[in-house]
C-alpha cells in the first residue's frame, strides 16, 4: 500500500493538476484542467491526514490531540512548500465534523507576464504611479497568478516599495528592484485582518500595495483611500464581468455613502480584468480568456452617473484601447482554433451572446 506522501507527490506530477482534496473516510479526488477526478478507492484517515500536517510542520495544539484541528473560526489556511511544490492548503471540518484538507498547487516561482499571456494593454496600467486595479473571477480563475505576475514585472523594472496583503502568501515575492514586504492575514500571524494590515500599511512608505482580497466595507474604504492619496492598489474580487464589478464594489457602502463612492470609485479605477481559463482545444492545458476595462473620462462619467446598463457598449466600442468583452475574447479564442466552441460557450458569463457571434462567424 503506497503511503500518503507518495500518493500525494504522485498527484501533484499529474500534468495540469491544479487542486487536490482529502476528505477524512473518503478517497482522494483532484482536480485537472477543470476536471474533478478520483484517485483509487482507498480512504483517507485521521492519521494520514496527521502524517501531512506533521510533513508541513504544523505543530499539534496542546491538548495533544492525534490530529491538529482548525484553529480558526471556519478553518486554518496556510501556504507551504512539499516535495518542491508550492501548496495552497485550506485545513476545515466538513461532512459532520471530519478533517478536511483541500490543496491548491501554486508555479514554483513568481510567473513573468508573457508567460501568462496578459494583455499589453493591463501591463501598461501598472506603470501608471496610482490608482486601483481590480482582477476579478471565480476561485481557480488565475486571479492570483495574475496579480503576482504585474507585481514582478514592477519589481523587475521600477525601484519602490511593494507591500502584499495576503490569506495566505501564495507567491513568495522576492525583492529586485522594489523591497517587497509580505504580510499574512491569521492567528498568530502578520496581521489579524486585511482592513488592519491595509491601515497600517499606510504608514510603512508603500508605492505599491496588493490586497490579497476585498471581502468588506471597511477593506474597501481603506483601499480606495490608499488610491486617493497616491499609491497604485491592486486587488481581486469574485466577479466575472466589468459590469458585475462595479456593482460588487458599490455594494459594500451603504445608501447615504452610494454617492460619494460613485465618485471615488470612478476616479481612482485604472481598470477591471475579469477572467476565466478554459480548456484548449489540443488538450495541452488552459489559456486564459478576459474581460478588460480601461477607465476612460466616458467609464468614469458611466460610473459617477450610475448608468452601468450602458458600460458594455462603452467597452465594446472602445476602438483599438485593448479593451475588449469577455465573449468577444472568446469568439477570438474559437476563430483560431484555441478553444471549442462549446468550451468557450461553457465559459462565456452571457452563452446567447456569444452564440451569436459564433453563427455570424461560422454559419
Amino acid at each position: 500500500m503506497i503511503d500518503i506522501k507518495q500518493r500525494l507527490t504522485a498527484i501533484l506530477q499529474i500534468s495540469f493538476v491544479s487542486d487536490v482534496h482529502l476528505t477524512v473516510g473518503e478517497t482522494i479526488w483532484y482536480r485537472a484542467m477543470g476536471v474533478m477526478q478520483r484517485d483509487g478507492d482507498s480512504l483517507i484517515s485521521d492519521s494520514e491526514i496527521a502524517v501531512l500536517l506533521r510533513e508541513f510542520s504544523i505543530n499539534t495544539p496542546a491538548d495533544k490531540l492525534a490530529v491538529p484541528r482548525p484553529s480558526g473560526k471556519d478553518g486554518e489556511g496556510f501556504a507551504v512548500t512539499f516535495d518542491a511544490y508550492r501548496l495552497r492548503v485550506d485545513l476545515v471540518y466538513a461532512n459532520n465534523k471530519r478533517l478536511a484538507m483541500v490543496m491548491r498547487k501554486l508555479n514554483g516561482r513568481t510567473p513573468l507576464v508573457e508567460e501568462i499571456g496578459l494583455p499589453p494593454a493591463l501591463i501598461e496600467q501598472i506603470d501608471r504611479p496610482t490608482g486601483l486595479i481590480l482582477v476579478t473571477g471565480s476561485t481557480g480563475s488565475g486571479k492570483s497568478t495574475t496579480l503576482a505576475a504585474l507585481l514582478e514585472n514592477l519589481n523587475l523594472k521600477r525601484e519602490g516599495h511593494i507591500i502584499t496583503i495576503e490569506d495566505p502568501v501564495e507567491y513568495p515575492i522576492v525583492s529586485k528592484k522594489c523591497k517587497v514586504t509580505t504580510r499574512e492575514i491569521g492567528l498568530e500571524r502578520d496581521a489579524s485582518s486585511f482592513d488592519a494590515a491595509l491601515r497600517n500599511a499606510m504608514r510603512e512608505d508603500p508605492d505599491v500595495i496588493m490586497i490579497g482580497e476585498i471581502r468588506d466595507y471597511e477593506t474597501m474604504r481603506s483601499a480606495f483611500s490608499a488610491a486617493e492619496t497616491g499609491h497604485l492598489v491592486l486587488s481581486t474580487l469574485h466577479t466575472n464581468s466589468a459590469i458585475k464589478t462595479v456593482d460588487r464594489v458599490l455594494s459594500f457602502f451603504p445608501a447615504d455613502e452610494k454617492d460619494w463612492a460613485r465618485n471615488v470609485f470612478s476616479s481612482v479605477l485604472n481598470c477591471v480584468m475579469s477572467q476565466t481559463l478554459v480548456r484548449r482545444s489540443n488538450g495541452n492545458g488552459r489559456t486564459l480568456a478576459y474581460e478588460l476595462m480601461i477607465n476612460s473620462a466616458n467609464i468614469a462619467s458611466i460610473i459617477r452617473d450610475d448608468k452601468l446598463q450602458t458600460l458594455s457598449n462603452a467597452i465594446g466600442q472602445s476602438g483599438d484601447s485593448g479593451q475588449t468583452l469577455m465573449n468577444a475574447k472568446l469568439a477570438e479564442l474559437v476563430k483560431t482554433n484555441v478553444v471549442s466552441a462549446e468550451e468557450a460557450l461553457a465559459a462565456a458569463y452571457d452563452p446567447n451572446d456569444l452564440r451569436q457571434k459564433l453563427n455570424y462567424h461560422f454559419g
